[in-house]
């Protein structure tokens, strides 16, 4: 809800001195409704000047400083005005959409709950305190109040609109589409939502509900960048990826540093392989001032595609070479993300990041056997020996069967093959995986080299305490040799 500008022109006393800030303020409404904002700020400011108790002069203030954008200013105008005329709802809801835009939801709901006191049939104390307390994530209490609306309003297409927003914020889709759909049917001119519906169609998997309800409302408002990538994803979802790329474009003719646009470009290039088109829309994405990790690991990826390994590698270790991954990061939050994040990584010859990546995965997610498992692969090719056997441990602790932490195992022994120990430490974990599938190759050719290493070791014990020549034992290695081969 836009907040009103108020007008009150007292009578002027003998002196004449109330006439020249009551002509200011009277100006200033004329430079406001002309589009002159500035200068109708600066008017009421110096009547305020003259007379600095008047607090319909300082909701005029902050109302005028708001369409300026200089928000952080308006709410101290609409606070200064509450100040002076505590029941004066216009500036009880401006300011409490002013602790919306300072990102202090909980300031909102107190300047709501004075609103709703003061006259409980003004929508904007329930649908601004739904949006606050949503943003609190107490949505049993947002509930509440969208419930408590409904008694004292007929009609409250706000409410249902922050109430849909709190319940997609949930996941809670079903019912959100429904109050979309109610807002609209009690207030078909609502901006924005029915791009807001289209949105929660798409994340709720239906398409073409979503492709319907986007359709009509870039037929509505045709140039809006919010609905046309709204569309251009649901059409990829679709398969309609020539569709998708149209609207992408055309955004990017109305915005042209669209970062958006521009990422959603780069994905389905990437997708089709197109990898330097990849390679040049996430690095104007970067460009354009938008480094983000995810950004950031979709370059990488195409890097590496590209095979330009050593440049990929630059990029992963400025992201994750130094300092620790904040538990919040995409990398870490998304197991998908962690564990191709440090699959590129090892492609790129940089086991140390992989390490780093899936080790703060792993605090993240501690049961997530494939994370364990990757960084135990990933702790061995660092040549972390002992951080890899125990995350190798892990790994089995969650998944005894797992093929590839026994390969690893396995081969990690190999590197100590003079030690008995390793040696049946690498038996053991290939008798396991051979039992689980008898038919993998891998360990078995693991089983050989540990054949053939014994039979060595054997043979060179012989040759120390037997009069065998060198030619001989030569000749019976090559022979054992040839019969592994043929297992």
């Amino acid at each position: 809800m836009q907040c009103i500008l108020e007008f009150e022109i007292p009578m002027a006393d003998d002196s004449g001195e109330w006439t020249s800030a009551e002509a200011r303020v009277e100006r200033a409404r004329g430079l406001f409704q002309s589009g002159k904002l500035d200068e109708a700020a600066m008017e009421l400011r110096r009547a305020l000047a003259t007379e600095p108790d008047r607090g319909d002069w300082h909701h005029n203030l902050a109302v005028t400083l708001d369409a300026l954008g200089r928000h952080p200013e308006a709410l101290a105008a609409y606070e200064r005005a509450i100040e002076l005329l505590p029941n004066h709802v216009h500036a009880l809801i401006g300011a409490a959409q002013g602790s919306i835009r300072a990102g202090q939801p909980d300031r909102c709901v107190r300047f709501c709950e004075r609103v709703s006191k003061i006259d409980s049939n003004l929508e904007p104390g329930y649908s601004l305190r739904i949006m606050a307390l949503g943003m609190l994530t107490r949505f049993e209490d947002a509930e509440s109040i969208y419930f408590l609306a409904q008694q004292y309003l007929k009609e409250m297409p706000l409410c249902l609109v922050e109430m849909a927003n709190v319940l997609a914020q949930q996941g809670k889709f079903e019912r959100s589409i429904w109050c979309y759909r109610e807002a609209i049917s009690q207030n078909p001119k609502l901006p924005a939502v029915k791009t807001r519906l289209g949105i929660v169609l798409l994340r709720a998997g239906q398409l073409e509900s979503a492709h319907q309800v986007l359709m009509q409302a870039l037929r509505e408002q045709p140039g809006d960048s919010g609905t046309l990538l709204a569309l251009g994803r649901t059409l990829e979802g679709l398969g309609r990826l020539v569709e998708a790329e149209e609207k992408y474009r055309r955004i990017i003719e109305l915005e042209p540093a669209n970062h958006a646009a521009h990422i959603r470009l780069g994905d389905i290039a990437l997708r089709a392989g197109r990898l330097d088109e990849a390679r040049a829309a996430y690095s104007l994405v970067i460009t354009l001032g938008v480094s983000d990790t995810p950004v950031r690991l979709r370059l990488v990826e195409a890097l590496s595609r590209l095979g330009l390994r050593n440049e990929a590698g630059r990029h992963l270790e400025e992201l994750f070479g130094r300092g620790n991954i904040a538990a919040n990061s995409p990398v870490v939050e998304d197991v998908s993300i962690a564990l191709g994040a440090a699959g590129t990584s090892l492609e790129c010859g940089r086991p140390a990041v992989a390490v780093r990546i899936l080790a703060a995965a792993v605090n993240r997610h501690p049961n997530d056997e494939r994370l364990v498992r990757r960084l135990a692969r990933a702790q061995f090719e660092s040549g972390d020996r002992v951080g890899g056997r125990r995350s190798a441990r892990r790994a089995l602790a969650l998944n005894r069967n797992c093929l590839e932490t026994l390969h690893n195992i396995a081969l990690d022994a190999l590197t100590q093959q003079a030690m008995p120990r390793e040696m049946r430490r690498a038996s053991a974990a290939i008798s396991r995986g051979i039992k689980v599938n008898p038919s993998d190759h891998g360990l078995r050719r693991i089983r050989l080299r540990i054949f053939g290493i014994r039979i060595q070791n054997a043979l060179h014990s012989m040759s120390t305490t037997s009069n065998w020549t060198a030619n001989q034992i030569r000749v019976a290695i090559n022979s054992i040799a040839l019969q592994l081969r043929r297992r």
